[in-house]
């Protein structure tokens, strides 16, 4: 089963991982997470009293579900299918992880702006030597580290996402006081992703 979900991670993918409980202890004292609550994949956390403002949806009328059902099996199949707000914190322990949307597009040149098709085959080169980071643009021949092609919102590198369940591509995007505040957590701003997985 596909879910929906806003990912938030640091844009620097060298940014070392940040602790999930000192994350943890931010997001519940700035109000974006709420108490905690057992899942069959680990601990998750409700949607807190400010969530509403520190995400800014977009459009004229979104369906938020904010309310986790009681019953444990149904709360499950609900978290599961990504149809109420909720968050989870994930990080890699071993390096760099890269996150991507099923139907990711070709991510572009930060330079020319052109597609760069052979992408499966760049992250499989990375994913067999981590270590190899460097990138070479085909038509403008712009030389730099595969993290830094474009993604657009479909894909990207780091430590440490924050993992907002039941969001919809481009239907909402973190407010500038949730930004502030991870900027001063981790030392630098912080990207965005929408995804289903």
């Amino acid at each position: 089963m596909m879910a929906s979900k806003l990912l938030l991670f640091p844009a620097d993918p060298d940014c070392p991982r940040l602790p999930l409980a000192t994350l943890v202890t931010t997001l519940q004292s700035i109000g974006l997470a709420g108490a905690p609550f057992r899942h069959p994949g680990g601990t998750r956390y409700c949607a807190g009293e400010r969530f509403l403002q520190l995400i800014s949806f977009l459009g004229c009328s979104p369906a938020i579900e904010l309310e986790l059902p009681h019953d444990a099996a149904m709360r499950a199949t609900a978290c599961e299918a990504g149809h109420v707000c909720h968050l989870c914190l994930s990080e890699s322990r071993n390096g760099i992880r890269f996150r991507a949307d099923t139907r990711m597009p070709a991510p572009r040149c930060p330079q020319c702006r052109k597609p760069d098709v052979r992408w499966p085959k760049l992250l499989a080169n990375w994913h067999a030597s981590p270590e190899e980071t460097g990138w070479q643009c085909k038509v403008c021949g712009y030389s730099g580290r595969l993290f830094e092609l474009n993604f657009r919102k479909s894909g990207g590198f780091g430590h440490t996402f924050i993992e907002i369940w039941g969001i919809h591509p481009a239907e909402a995007v973190p407010g500038e006081a949730l930004l502030t505040t991870l900027r001063e957590l981790s030392g630098g701003d912080w990207n965005t992703l929408y995804l289903r997985e």
